[in-house]
């Protein structure tokens, strides 16, 4: 599975939105893939991986009287599979270019409860969730495949609540009328029970630590949505690092951003992102991480619902991960094209090619161009 875990990027049921009707809303997904990798112009390996995932969301409006708030509460399940094969691991590449690979088993992915405080624009969720469902996202980045540009490689390789093994936390939000908002996590530092990635697990131990987080920001809709945000992260997990020392603390941070440069009822949208991040380089695999990429909604007038995207995600390895694996470069770069095309609304269908410079950091390991189609159905 290489230095980073697998992540996916979602704009789903789970984000912090504005009223809802009392009811209960259920939605299942299936995202099949198969990804070709090439190098030097001869085929070397093929895999595919795949993912299914139904949501529960139920809301309670009684559940807001009883603690004096809004009628906008929410119950939220969301059970995972996932099976198939790794390109990654034929590729050798860490950042993750595939980002719903993971161990084959199936689990409760997210069980919480959100309250919002009425009109105060406050609101708290207490479960086990995603920490990625609410920090360090983008959506202008959501279209692409490559698992750093749903979260940052930085941050990755942290022990954050992530796809495809979350943590019991909770999080609070403040979102200001004027586009400000503010928000803060604590979650239990070590997610699931590491050497036993299947199936659920919720345990606590006295070396699990804490994994803790803040971030502020300004974000803007109507036809020029934009996004500016930093934030930051403090880690309380025992760990080793890659020289093989016992380390019980961690921190790191980031600033994202996106804006839309074009859009209209009648153009094609074209918004760009950009992603820093940085960690501590004398205790992890990688200390900087730079990403950037630019989509275009409705390229084709007749087919307004397409994108069209393209982006660059470089992870640099720290002095202590060089120090301690002979032979590697400095810094693993990805190159992302896609496009993602809805059949209807039930199918959505997504060519993707990406070239992987120095995969791994490996000097021994060749460039790869990996090319592929994923499919999603819904319903």
């Amino acid at each position: 599975m290489g230095l980073v875990g697998r992540r996916q990027r979602r704009c789903d049921a789970g984000r912090h939105g504005g009223h809802v009707d009392p009811g209960t809303d259920s939605r299942g997904d299936l995202h099949p893939g198969r990804l070709q990798q090439r190098k030097w112009r001869y085929t070397t390996g093929h895999g595919g991986a795949g993912r299914r995932q139904s949501q529960r969301r139920h809301r309670r409006p009684d559940l807001g009287r009883i603690w004096g708030g809004s009628d906008d509460n929410r119950l939220y399940f969301d059970y995972l599979g996932t099976l198939g094969s790794s390109i990654s691991n034929d590729v050798g590449d860490l950042q993750g270019l595939d980002n719903i690979e993971a161990y084959d088993t199936s689990k409760l992915y997210s069980a919480w409860y959100q309250h919002d405080f009425g009109q105060s624009g406050v609101m708290l969720r207490i479960g086990k969730q995603d920490w990625n469902a609410l920090f360090d996202t983008l959506d202008a980045a959501g279209v692409f495949i490559n698992s750093s540009f749903g979260l940052d490689a930085t941050t990755a390789v942290s022990n954050v609540s992530q796809y495809p093994t979350t943590a019991v936390g909770a999080v609070a939000r403040w979102q200001g009328d004027s586009g400000a908002y503010a928000m803060a996590s604590v979650f239990d530092g070590t997610p699931g029970l590491p050497g036993h990635p299947a199936g659920t697990h919720i345990a606590f131990h006295a070396h699990d630590g804490v994994f803790t987080s803040a971030e502020t920001g300004m974000t803007g809709g109507g036809d020029k949505p934009y996004k500016l945000a930093v934030g930051g992260w403090y880690q309380t997990a025992d760990y080793h690092d890659p020289a093989g020392r016992l380390r019980d603390h961690d921190s790191g941070f980031y600033i994202i951003g996106q804006d839309r440069l074009i859009g209209g009822p009648a153009t094609p949208k074209v918004d760009v992102f950009a992603q820093i991040s940085g960690t501590q380089s004398d205790r992890n695999p990688l200390n900087r991480y730079l990403g950037a990429g630019v989509d275009v909604t409705g390229l084709v007038p007749e087919r307004p619902d397409d994108v069209l995207g393209l982006a660059v995600a470089r992870a640099h390895a720290a002095s202590v991960y060089r120090d301690a694996t002979p032979d590697t470069n400095r810094a693993e770069t990805a190159i992302e094209l896609t496009y993602q095309l809805p059949v209807n609304q039930y199918v959505t269908l997504q060519p993707d090619m990406q070239y992987i410079v120095h995969p791994g950091v490996d000097r021994s390991t060749g460039n790869a161009t990996v090319v592929g189609l994923r499919g999603q159905l819904t319903w």
